[in-house]
């Protein structure tokens, strides 16, 4: 066994299918399957179950890939020992975020565009499984107050560290200026049913709607990605909640406050444990907070 065959399992494990994951790799299938049975068979245990509809991990193959993960990534670092980590790129995976987003531009552009930088919109458990996975180094997460605990254990359950980003923000109904509740000095949560409601379409992000008491919104819509998001909104006719660092930087949207809900939104970064940030990662960090 060598740190390719990680590479393959992890892989397979990701794609779902050896067939998906040989063309993620450029490798034809037959050498790929060939790979994993020799694996399998030096292992001693079947690391994944073999399916009509694909294939899944047994529960031997799950501490497998966790193991491999690991490794793959430690593997990572000392590849890296060398590089000079002032000169590191940024690889961020981020819930959706206009202001994170926002900032990352300004950061980036600030570098007169010396940096191949990367940053990924997900929902918050899609980030921690990206920066478990090594697919990114940092990533930044956004949580009700109230279920702090749950998502520390959670950060825990993917190996992570977590750190504080932003201080707790409050948590109000978010519209374009054209919606009819726009001109309102403040909103009951209870109301968010009267209108219709977006949302994204991640189970973290779902999960919120109990949190305002609107699980079951008769006009609700999901959506994936943060551009159809904000063109629902600019319809006037959609609604959603959201908290914003600096209000004032809304630009044709209204925060309107719920006078019967007090929610807190909180941030943090996670990276995988021992993992030490580059001076440039710690720079945008403070930029963010500073901004």
């Amino acid at each position: 066994m060598n740190f390719n065959h990680l590479e393959y399992a992890v892989a397979v494990a990701k794609a779902g299918s050896i067939r998906k994951a040989s063309q993620n790799l450029y490798m034809s299938q037959p050498y790929l399957s060939s790979m994993i049975k020799g694996l399998e068979e030096e292992m001693g245990y079947r690391i994944f179950n073999r399916t009509a509809s694909g294939i899944t991990l047994t529960r031997e193959g799950e501490e497998f890939i966790r193991s491999a993960k690991m490794i793959l990534l430690e593997l990572k670092k000392i590849r890296e020992i060398n590089k000079d980590k002032e000169e590191r790129q940024l690889n961020i995976s981020c819930y959706y975020a206009t202001y994170i987003m926002g900032k990352f531009l300004k950061f980036h552009n600030a570098s007169n565009y010396k940096f191949s930088d990367k940053i990924k919109e997900m929902g918050s458990k899609e980030v921690l499984e990206s920066v478990s996975s090594g697919d990114s180094t940092m990533g930044f997460i956004f949580y009700a107050k109230e279920k702090h605990w749950k998502y520390m254990r959670l950060i825990s359950e993917y190996n992570l560290l977590a750190a504080e980003l932003l201080k707790p923000m409050q948590v109000c109904a978010f519209m374009h200026k054209s919606h009819p509740l726009a001109g309102m000095s403040g909103i009951s949560a209870e109301n968010l049913n009267d209108y219709p409601y977006v949302t994204y379409n991640d189970e973290c992000s779902k999960n919120y709607l109990d949190i305002l008491d609107i699980g079951e919104h008769p006009q609700l819509l999901e959506v994936s990605d943060r551009g159809s998001f904000y063109d629902v909104l600019k319809s006037g006719e959609y609604l959603t909640s959201m908290a914003y660092p600096n209000p004032s930087e809304a630009g044709d949207f209204v925060l309107l406050p719920f006078k019967d809900k007090n929610i807190e939104l909180c941030s943090v970064y996670v990276t995988t444990k021992n993992y030490r940030l580059s001076k440039r990662e710690k720079e945008f960090v403070a930029f963010l907070r500073n901004e």
